[in-house]
């Protein structure tokens, strides 16, 4: 079944029309499971792998991807992620 907006998955979560959805863990948790109407519902976990976030670029922008890639990790090596992500989840979002 195709639905409009993740809103009408929440409902048919709530109602028993559904057992389960798939949905990135950032925005169920934040849009689902930590608000009073995910009450009773959990995360199950990453069973299925995603590839994780992404960012779209064109493929001749190599030299692009690069900067983004190591600005990342620089990030993730001298703790700025950490720091920047503990302001806005209180969990790993990078998982790395």
């Amino acid at each position: 079944m195709a639905y409009q907006n993740q809103d009408q998955v929440y409902l048919d979560l709530q109602s028993g029309r559904l057992d389960a959805a798939l949905q990135d863990e950032v925005q169920a948790n934040l849009g689902f499971l930590k608000t009073p109407r995910g009450a009773g519902f959990a995360f199950a976990g990453a069973e299925i792998p995603t590839g994780a976030a992404a960012i779209g670029l064109r493929k001749e922008d190599a030299d692009l991807k690069a900067k983004i890639d190591k600005t990342i990790a620089d990030m993730i090596k001298d703790g700025t992620y950490k720091k920047i992500e503990s302001n806005y989840f209180d969990f790993d979002v990078y998982g790395g």
